[in-house]
């Protein structure tokens, strides 16, 4: 019998059981290769997820140091 079942899909049409996971495979492709091992990558990804509040700061002081000449539009 089919059941509902609630997933996230990330940019590329797959499909998590969270939206962690999907903005984890998301980081994952935009960051490309890093380092010799490709799971060096996987664990950047979820390091920058874990630090987000903290990066975000760094790029609203460099915002407001630059005028925001370094922010990007979404």
């Amino acid at each position: 019998m089919a059941k509902i079942a609630t997933a996230f899909a990330d940019n590329r049409g797959n499909l998590h059981p969270t939206a962690e996971a999907a903005v984890l495979a998301d980081l994952t492709v935009i960051l490309g290769r890093v380092g010799a091992e490709s799971s060096l990558t996987a664990g950047l990804a979820q390091r920058i997820i874990e630090k987000r509040a903290d990066i975000e700061a760094v790029f609203a002081d460099l915002d407001a140091m630059t005028g925001g000449e370094h922010a990007q539009a979404a």
